[in-house]
């Protein structure tokens, strides 16, 4: 029975783990047009919006990285301490820059809120992963 559980915790690791890649990709790409559209403003840079955009770089790179673990540990569940490890980084970057994107004026992004739903759901899959093993 156990192997049986260790199984399918596996595979909802493995397709949560391309999601997480998808989304991260996607989050990525979406920092980087922030970014990209705070620095070409004509008016002046709004910090507001790079702040956002780094935050949201940052936080969708730790959800790539969460996404490639979480492959790897869904494979080999003795790296499941690992990926949750990343997975409260994810969550802490992403309470991080919501704190910012809030500190300086900004609206609370719907992005970092996802991403924190994520990374969240990830520390869970991760912490069930590792107490199957045991």
């Amino acid at each position: 029975m156990a192997v049986e559980q260790t199984s399918t915790i596996s595979w909802y690791l493995r397709m949560f783990s391309y999601l997480l890649m998808i989304c991260g990709l996607f989050g990525l790409a979406v920092g980087g047009v922030v970014i990209y559209g705070a620095l070409a403003a004509a008016t002046g840079l709004p910090l507001s919006a790079l702040v956002l955009g780094v935050a949201a770089a940052v936080a969708n790179g730790i959800t790539i990285a969460a996404g490639v673990l979480g492959r790897a540990a869904s494979r080999n569940p003795g790296r499941s301490a690992a990926l949750r490890s990343l997975a409260l980084a994810g969550v802490v970057a992403s309470v991080f820059g919501l704190g910012l994107c809030y500190a300086t004026g900004g609206q609370l992004p719907t992005s970092l809120i996802f991403n924190l739903l994520l990374m969240a759901i990830c520390v869970v899959i991760a912490g069930n992963l590792g107490k199957s093993v045991q």
